[in-house]
């Protein structure tokens, strides 16, 4: 007797009917109920679990109820039309569809690159937890420029008499000295001494030591991590002892190491050292030094008034000052946040950036953008027309304005989605060139930077809003009679359309211009700041920077380097053209006004070395003991207008006769005019440079004698480190040097974008006058008669344009020089020379394609006419 058939347990059924959909769920079921009867005839054990677990391996997303719904649902459904009719119509005319696509990804990637990179500068020292209470104190006494350092007492007085202060840290640079441990020794640029009160209120992240003390003890130092790893490797640098330039015999303690300091951060150090071994505490409470940079944490909602009142009285008090300077004196307390960009202050050690610069890189990426997207919008309503007949019938067949919006709309959206991919993937690309180019860790990965994708989101947008709404309105504005009659109404709704995209294309065009013009004035500029004679000579200048060690032996050191074949002079002075050189007040003898003056201290060879010419008077005299002055042409004329200024008496730490006139030269970068320089002949020890003039076809020969007398005079210590002055001189215009490079970039891809514009509207405009003009060739139209139909509309428009683009360009270029003291020319025939040149893009652009409509056979136009 043959035995009942079992079904599975319903239960398990219910787990498969509770994932599966209903299209697959009959097909699935029977075929596991089938399985089971033969299971079953087979007398296969365990048949139950095994028949849960064919349910298990069924299970995958494809055939789950929610993934089927998804597929079904009216708005997939519309959204998968609307891909497939996108990818269509991007088909059928590949070459405006890559114009649209490449303008987008030019345009958002050089946008976001700008924006980026703006937002990565305007964020210097925000890391710092209080950032908004933290300030540095300045002071302006009634100069040109304010004071970024002050005085050493200064800290202390506002910590302990400001109730609205919670503490303060005072920084010393100690630039150009030697570190040691053991058998390494290096020359150190960023040595830092500060207050133990520094990690306390600023966000330098400890890796190992006590932020409360390691900075207590006067013999402590805390370096950085890559310091701890160059000097210790793998060691432990807890209590090891590093030995400085300045410890003489004794050695200073790692209390500390902490991470690297962030990229944004406008104090650059690698090593700190404890403030309290730079004196005793009488000098650390003096008033008579202004070398500390001075920076304090308020309270919420601080009394500003009352803390810049109590800053200055004690300055009038300290300084006893009069009543006339007292008007004069500010104090002036700046934001932590804001030092980096928004700052410009005498004896500054911040890491600076210009914030004009940031402005010009926004708006630059704005006009690409701007640029990309009339293309975009151009060509769109461009192609939107083609499609009216398509309108008209969906119309036809009872589609809303708002489907039809809709529709335009997603189509947009599709490509502007594609195109915000296609940007991302550029800027990861183009992202070790950015950081190489300007030397910052700016991220560009949208991974490592989420913010990036944020962004992206907005641009994107915006964009559909911008560039999508109006040609999606404006196309499903076409009534369906009007546009499959060809009546007047649709011409005329046109020729709306056909202003709207005249405008653009004169606004695209002016914009280009600007760009333009724009890169040509930045490259004459840099060029006239590398060509124009600054008043010395600074090609063949090698500077040596001189700490105390080599201050020593500087004499023999000079004599030594006098002896390297190639070597035609050499002069020892305080600081030199192109570094920053000290101000302070010098006064005529009898006379009490000071004046303040730029004072270089300098030998006898120093207007040799550097080829400055004497316009009266005579050179230092070596054998003359008493002190002496030269002074430039500004100096003279401020501190004797009415008189020779030769013989005559100043008063700078002890009373001189003024020897020599010197031309004025430009000892800064031409940013700034030439300030009263006085130049004083004083023995001591205050010279910082040794600089070497040399016949540049020895140089090689002057490099490998100046390394052999290092390890000759110096054998226990570094070598000695070169550098050329006129590469001193490129780093002041570093900015100005990217800044030009950026622009010119910029101004190709604004060529570029101009170019793929013109092509896709001349393209489009020769598509609908073809016929016209195979009519016209019938009847006997010349050559150079059809190109001027097919150009004129062009032309018209860049004239226009021109009439724009060529003020607007002069303005901007003013505002931009502005910032230099020396300027070059702005011509006409630069400005002719760019509007030809636009002129001469635009033709041979449309020409191109016009010429190709002109030369058409005219049978082949007409022959389905």
């Amino acid at each position: 007797m043959q035995r009942p058939i079992k079904t599975p347990p319903k239960w398990m059924d219910r787990i498969l009917e509770w994932y599966c959909a209903e299209y697959y769920l009959e097909e699935v079921q029977g075929d596991l109920h089938e399985w089971y009867a033969q299971s079953q005839e087979n007398q296969t054990s365990f048949r139950n679990l095994r028949y849960l677990i064919n349910i298990v391996r069924y299970f995958s997303f494809e055939r789950s109820k929610t993934f089927q719904n998804i597929i079904q649902h009216p708005q997939y459904l519309s959204m998968k039309s609307i891909i497939k009719i996108t990818f269509r119509n991007l088909r059928k005319d590949k070459i405006s569809a890559f114009i649209r696509f490449a303008n987008l990804v030019f345009g958002i990637g050089v946008f976001m690159l700008a924006l980026i990179y703006a937002d990565y500068e305007l964020n210097y020292d925000r890391f710092h937890t209080n950032a908004d209470n933290i300030y540095r104190m300045g002071q302006d006494t009634g100069g040109d420029r304010a004071w970024a350092a002050g005085p050493f007492g200064l800290g202390p007085f506002i910590q302990e008499n400001i109730p609205d202060v919670k503490r303060v840290a005072r920084f010393i640079p100690e630039r150009n000295t030697w570190i040691s441990h053991e058998d390494k020794k290096f020359y150190e640029q960023n040595v830092f001494y500060a207050d133990s009160s520094v990690f306390n209120m600023l966000s330098y992240e400890m890796i190992q030591g006590n932020p409360k003390t390691a900075l207590k003890d006067p013999s402590s130092i805390v370096i950085t991590e890559s310091m701890a790893k160059k000097y210790f490797g793998n060691e432990d640098p807890m209590g090891k002892r590093m030995q400085l330039l300045v410890d003489g015999d004794d050695a200073s303690i790692v209390t500390g190491v902490i991470k690297d300091v962030p990229d944004q951060s406008h104090l650059q150090f690698d090593f700190l050292r404890s403030i309290y071994s730079y004196g005793d505490e009488e000098y650390q409470r003096s008033w008579r030094n202004y070398f500390v940079y001075t920076y304090f944490e308020t309270i919420d909602n601080p009394d500003f008034d009352r803390i810049e009142n109590l800053i200055k009285e004690e300055f009038f008090t300290q300084y006893n000052v009069s009543e006339e300077r007292k008007e004069k004196f500010k104090t002036v307390l700046t934001p932590i946040h804001r030092i980096h960009l928004f700052t410009d202050q005498e004896k500054d050690v911040a890491d600076h950036g210009n914030v004009y610069t940031i402005y010009i890189l926004l708006s630059i990426g704005t006009f690409v953008l701007i640029i990309s997207c009339i293309n975009f919008v151009n060509i769109t309503i461009i192609k939107g027309l083609d499609r009216s007949k398509e309108v008209g019938l969906r119309k036809t067949v009872g589609a809303s304005r708002g489907s039809l919006v809709t529709q335009f709309l997603s189509e947009n959206l599709v490509l502007l989605v594609l195109a915000g991919l296609g940007s991302l993937l550029l800027l990861i690309l183009i992202e070790p060139a950015v950081q190489n180019f300007t030397g910052k860790q700016v991220s560009l990965n949208f991974i490592a930077n989420p913010i990036i994708a944020l962004v992206l989101l907005g641009i994107i947008l915006g964009l559909e809003l911008l560039s999508g709404l109006y040609p999606a309105i404006l196309l499903s504005k076409f009534r369906p009679a009007e546009i499959l009659n060809s009546s007047e109404k649709t011409s005329s709704r046109f020729s709306k359309v056909g202003f709207t995209r005249k405008t653009l294309v004169i606004l695209q065009f002016s914009l280009s211009l600007i760009l333009i013009i724009g890169s040509v004035v930045v490259s004459n500029q840099m060029n006239y700041l590398r060509t124009k004679h600054l008043g010395f000579e600074k090609d063949q200048i090698l500077l040596l920077k001189l700490n105390y060690s080599l201050r020593q032996k500087v004499e023999t050191l000079g004599e030594m380097i006098n002896e390297i074949p190639g070597v035609s002079n050499h002069t020892i002075s305080s600081s030199v053209p192109g570094y920053r050189i000290m101000m302070e007040g010098v006064r005529n003898l009898g006379d009490p006004e000071r004046r303040y003056s730029r004072i270089l201290i300098v030998d006898e060879n120093f207007l040799n070395t550097y080829n400055m010419d004497i316009s009266s008077g005579e050179n230092f005299t070596p054998t003359r003991n008493e002190t002496e002055f030269i002074i430039n042409e500004s100096m003279a004329a401020l501190s004797f207008p009415d008189r020779d200024p030769i013989g005559q008496q100043l008063v700078w730490n002890d009373t001189g006769r003024v020897v020599g006139v010197v031309k004025d030269f430009n000892f800064q970068s031409l940013h700034t005019s030439i300030e009263p320089l006085t130049m004083v002949k004083f023995p001591g020890d205050s010279y910082g440079y040794l600089s070497i003039q040399f016949n540049p076809e020895s140089v090689e020969k002057v490099l490998s004698g100046i390394g052999d007398i290092s390890d000759e005079l110096y054998p226990n210590l570094p070598d000695m480190e070169v550098e050329f002055l006129d590469s001193r001189f490129e780093e002041l215009y570093q900015s100005e040097n990217k800044l030009q490079v950026i622009i010119g970039v910029f101004c190709l891809m604004t060529i570029f974008l101009t170019i793929s514009g013109v092509f896709g509207v001349a393209s489009y405009n020769a598509h609908k006058k073809s016929k016209e003009i195979a009519v016209r060739k019938v009847l006997g139209a010349s050559y150079p008669e059809m190109l001027w139909q097919l150009l004129q509309g062009f032309l018209y428009l860049l004239l226009i344009a021109i009439c724009i683009g060529l003020p607007g360009a002069f303005i901007l270029s003013k505002w931009w020089l502005r910032d230099f003291a020396y300027q070059t020319d702005i011509p006409v025939a630069m400005f002719v020379i760019s509007a030809v040149a636009m002129v001469l893009i635009v033709l041979l652009t449309s020409g191109y394609i016009s010429s190709k409509t002109a030369r058409t056979n005219p049978a082949t136009i007409l022959k389905d006419e």
